[in-house]
């Protein structure tokens, strides 16, 4: 660069020049017409601007795109809010498109729009929602076509899978027998299939077989216990045939 003063440079209409003597830090480098900032010095408060300004950024949780990237987030918040108010809902992979409800709604409504008119350009027919009631009649009449087949299906998973069924027997043999209601046993039913899943685990653990055992039998000879989860007991299958339906009441 020609070395000129700053009043040369302004008559020359130029927006730097270069007057040959270091700036307050030492650089012998251009300087801008305007201000008789040195260029090197303005590049480094730039710099020191922007790491002060992305640190306050990062520390309130916004992000840029690229910096969403690099931390391979799926979501980023850039401190704006979509047209719909929403914070923290733009999406990485989609280049910064925001997700939150409304927006993804009408994203999904503009795809259907462009699949239809895609489809129509094509000739093809337009696709048409089944309703529930379609839906219900189109799977009776399934399974009136192929009950035989659905019933051999049915007993062979049964058979498979008799662990899995206990506490669903055991709830129907309750109801059957009056040691519960259907409500009542509905109710129960996740907190009783809990006790049959930690009964395997034990199994697991020990290697011994045990049963879920009602603590008062459901069909006692002197009192009659209820099938709800305060009356099981995990005990080994050897205790448990030797208790039989007793309950010792002393």
């Amino acid at each position: 660069m020609e070395i000129i003063t700053r009043a040369e440079a302004t008559e020359q209409g130029l927006s730097v020049y270069n007057n040959g003597s270091p700036c307050v830090h030492g650089h012998v480098a251009g300087r801008y017409t305007a201000s008789g900032r040195c260029l090197v010095c303005n590049k480094q408060k730039l710099k020191e601007y922007r790491d002060k300004k992305k640190s306050e950024r990062r520390a309130s949780g916004v992000l840029r795109l690229k910096e969403a990237e690099a931390m391979g987030l799926e979501f980023y918040d850039n401190g704006k809010p979509c047209k719909h108010g929403n914070y923290g809902k733009r999406k990485t992979s989609s280049k910064g498109k925001c997700y939150c409800p409304p927006c993804y709604e009408e994203h999904k409504k503009i795809c259907r729009d462009a699949a239809m008119k895609k489809r129509r350009a094509l000739g093809h027919k337009p696709i048409r929602r089944v309703t529930k009631e379609e839906s219900k009649a189109r799977y009776d009449k399934w399974v009136a076509n192929n009950r035989e087949r659905l019933n051999e299906y049915q007993r062979n998973w049964r058979k498979a899978n008799r662990e899995r069924m206990r506490p669903y027997q055991s709830a129907y043999n309750a109801i059957r027998w009056k040691r519960t209601s259907i409500p009542l046993s509905k109710l129960h039913l996740d907190a009783i299939v809990r006790v049959y899943e930690k009964r395997d685990e034990v199994i697991r653990a020990t290697g011994i077989d045990h049963h879920v055992d009602h603590i008062v039998p459901l069909l006692g000879k002197n009192v009659c216990g209820l099938h709800v989860p305060w009356n099981l007991q995990i005990l080994p299958a050897k205790e448990n045939r030797q208790k039989s339906n007793k309950y010792d009441t002393v």
